[in-house]
């Protein structure tokens, strides 16, 4: 069975199990000391352990901007801790998922953090965030397991914190890479503008981009780094863009503001030979407005869908058994993604008296992780601190997305190259 209670605004605990969903009222968290955290058969007690359950807890945005968007992360890992639980869970174990919104922002994210360590005792965390910097170091300082979406440089810097299949850069301006660089080139894209704003992730995304163009032949037409959260209005952008005679789009902006900012510059009658876009890998966006946003690419970490795997079909199973609302997308694979990896982090501690020193250590030292072939064999050492250089790109098309080639497209570090 699957329970639900809400503790405080944006937080909650799902039981997930193996029946229907149900929500009801329940007690708040087991306080530390009480009779269930010491009742594991271990010989001391992890936080969040008891003799049948895991309790785990989760980080992303429900309210804010993005919060429309990131919210299918938490369908996401529940239905991932379903399939694992309905397969007998952690060596018997159930797990439970106790949820809390960062309101897309550092200090709520910070806030979030200690909610799930102080108040539900959970063992360890699960996190896709534009904000994760904001707890980054007192997870670290606790001693806490993190495992997610790799995407600010605290997944670089705290080694408890593990990106399903990319760290990054502990530098908080990230390191340029040639990737997108090198793509442009290869689609033969020549005049780029660079739009992003609002998220410093975002800003530093973009500056990194911009420090590679040179070196590919490629030049820097138009860019702005300061576009508000939000704003629905890009015909100043549009029109400063067609008199710089640009012809490809690299964007750093949510999905939302890439739609709007193509009818706007197909008003005018401006296309793009190439766009680069952070997100908007779904289908329903592409039948509604892939007409508009044809011939603009998606980067993707996991293996698109358009490439199958078993694992491809389990996902969607079991989503669809979780949240029959839910679409099977990118931001609900992220959070299938990130469970599947704090479950082999929990295989790795040792599953009889699992511990978060033993999951961060264990886990540190596997080699060929791929869960259940969705990623490239991932080394988490070795990927850690290192910034991505491969993505699979897919095109964007009237109904549907078509990938660039069976396997990922690839960079280098930019300033490795440069020498």
């Amino acid at each position: 069975m699957l329970l639900g209670s809400s503790y405080r605004v944006g937080a909650a605990l799902w039981v997930v199990g193996l029946g229907a969903a149900l929500l009801s009222g329940c007690a708040g968290p087991t306080p530390s000391g009480s009779a269930a955290a010491g009742s594991t058969g271990c010989a001391q007690s992890a936080p969040g352990i008891t003799r049948t359950t895991v309790k785990v807890g989760a980080i992303f945005p429900t309210t804010g901007p993005q919060g429309p968007f990131f919210s299918a992360v938490g369908s996401g890992i529940l239905a991932r801790f379903r399939a694992q639980n309905q397969s007998g869970g952690i060596a018997g174990r159930q797990l439970e998922l106790v949820t809390a919104d960062d309101g897309d922002g550092d200090l709520e994210n910070l806030s979030a953090a200690q909610y799930l360590t102080s108040a539900a005792h959970v063992f360890g965390i699960i996190e896709a965030s534009t904000n994760s910097d904001g707890s980054g170091a007192y997870l670290h300082q606790l001693g806490i397991p993190v495992t997610g979406w790799g995407i600010t440089p605290a997944w670089g810097r705290y080694p408890n914190m593990f990106g399903y299949r990319y760290s990054t850069s502990p530098n908080p301006q990230g390191e340029p890479t040639t990737t997108v660089a090198a793509f442009i080139q290869a689609r033969h894209g020549h005049r780029v503008a660079v739009l992003a704003g609002g998220a410093t992730a975002s800003v530093n995304f973009a500056r990194q981009i911009i420090e590679t163009l040179p070196a590919f032949g490629l030049t820097l037409a138009y860019e702005n780094l300061d576009e508000p959260l939000g704003q629905t209005d890009y015909s100043f952008d549009a029109q400063a863009m067609r008199r710089a005679g640009v012809d490809t789009l690299v964007s750093a902006m949510a999905t939302l503001g890439n739609i709007d900012l193509y009818k706007t510059a197909a008003a005018i009658g401006l296309h793009f030979k190439v766009g680069m876009l952070p997100a908007g890998y779904d289908t329903r966006l592409a039948a509604a407005d892939g007409a508009v946003l044809s011939g603009a690419y998606v980067a993707l970490d996991w293996r698109p869908f358009e490439l199958p795997v078993p694992a491809h079909e389990e996902f969607k199973a079991e989503l669809a058994a979780v949240a029959p609302t839910a679409f099977p997308g990118q931001l609900a694979m992220v959070g299938w993604l990130s469970a599947d990896a704090f479950i082999r982090g929990l295989e790795a501690s040792g599953v009889g008296c699992p511990t978060r020193s033993a999951f961060i250590s264990r886990l540190r030292k596997v080699k060929d992780y791929t869960a259940d072939g969705l990623l490239p064999p991932t080394s988490f050492s070795a990927e850690f601190g290192q910034m991505p250089l491969c993505y699979w790109e897919l095109e964007i098309h009237p109904g549907g997305f078509t990938p660039s080639g069976p396997q990922p497209f690839c960079g280098t570090l930019f300033r490795a190259r440069s020498r």
